[in-house]
Formats: C-alpha cells, sequence, structure tokens
C-alpha cells in the first residue's frame, strides 16, 4: 500500500511539473477554459522604441511599420550589448483611451509573431511599479520559422514579477500599457521579430 501511494505521488508531481512547465515557456497558457472569442483590437495612439541609452548603454533598435495579412505589423530589429550590465531594448504600445479600459477588466491578450527563436518578452505595465520590475510573460518562436506564431496569455495570471523586483500586487485596473522587450543581459547580441494582431480579450 505504502509504494502504490508513493508511486501515485511521484506520478502526480512529475505531471505538476510538466504543466508548470508547458504554460511558463509555450505559446501562451490557457488555465481559464472559457470561450475568449475574437477579441478586440489593441489601438495604440504610438508605437515607441526604448533602449539603455540614459543607463550609459549601447543597445540599439529600430521598428518598421509593414503589413502582413491586411493588418499593420511591426518589425523590430535590435542588438543588446553589456556596455550597461544589464542591456536592453524595448517597444510599447501606448493605448488609447478605450483600450486603455479594456486593459483593466481584461481576461486575457494575444498577438502573432515572427520571430528568429529567440526568447522575448511581453510586459503589462502598472504605474504602481516604481522599480521597473513589471509583470511579464515570456515567448519564444522555432528557429527560421516561416509562419506565424499565436502567443495567448490566459488567465492574466501568467504574468508574472522577475525574481530581481519589489513584489508588488496585480493591480489591474493601474494598467499603463502592453510593451515588449529584449530579455536583458544573459543574452546579448541581434535579434529580429515581428509583432501584429495584438488583440484584448474580455
Amino acid at each position: 500500500m505504502k509504494k502504490t501511494q508513493k508511486a501515485l505521488v511521484l506520478v502526480l508531481c512529475g505531471l505538476l511539473c510538466a504543466a508548470i512547465i508547458s504554460c511558463g515557456t509555450g505559446g501562451g497558457a490557457r488555465a481559464d477554459d472559457g470561450d475568449l472569442g475574437p477579441g478586440v483590437p489593441y489601438v495604440a495612439t504610438s508605437v515607441d522604441a526604448f533602449n539603455d541609452a540614459s543607463d550609459g548603454g549601447t543597445s540599439t533598435i529600430a521598428i518598421e511599420e509593414i503589413e502582413i495579412d491586411g493588418m499593420v505589423a511591426y518589425r523590430i530589429t535590435g542588438n543588446v550589448t553589456t556596455s550597461f550590465q544589464w542591456g536592453f531594448v524595448g517597444w510599447q504600445f501606448t493605448p488609447d483611451e478605450a483600450t486603455l479600459e479594456l486593459l483593466k477588466t481584461a481576461r486575457a491578450i494575444s498577438f502573432r509573431h515572427r520571430g528568429d527563436g529567440q526568447r522575448q518578452t511581453v510586459k503589462f505595465r502598472l504605474s504602481t511599479i516604481r522599480d521597473y520590475a513589471h509583470y511579464e510573460f515570456h515567448f519564444a518562436g522555432e528557429p527560421g520559422e516561416a509562419e506565424q506564431t499565436q502567443v495567448t496569455i490566459r488567465p492574466m495570471r501568467m504574468f508574472q514579477q522577475p525574481s530581481w523586483g519589489t513584489p508588488a500586487r496585480f493591480n489591474q485596473d493601474r494598467v499603463e500599457d502592453v510593451s515588449f522587450q529584449s530579455h536583458e543581459s544573459w543574452r546579448p547580441g541581434s535579434f529580429e521579430i515581428t509583432i501584429w494582431d495584438l488583440r484584448v480579450h474580455q
């Protein structure tokens, strides 16, 4: 009886670990079984690049607006250096007023991307966080993948703060924007990614 119980516990632990790994590193987590529907397009008043220049860094980034499937898409190229110890680049989608209100009660965020296989980060930035440790979710596609990959972050609690930050509540109603960022200096070097069809799901 004790051996059977031990085996059952080991099997359950293994299944739990597999589920956690799958959610944390793949194309999106879907713990919420409710139907999200098509969602509402994220309307941005601007899409702006940022880098580590103000920290003495030399990382670079460029954004090119293109079209994919009749939609506006953003091709981002950059090079992350370690002139600043934690070198980074990123780009933010500043929402219009209607989109900002939707973000406050969103059940999920989705977007499509095509990249070079390197890991990138999408951030849900809150005005209550002062040390830049914004809630984030990591994603990546296959290197050289020609077709699009969809990422759905569902439920919103899949966004997590990085371990180096000061823990803060996920006050969703204090959202500022959705932004993306290279995954910092553990992986310096050049990258390329295209993002489009960013949507908010209620």
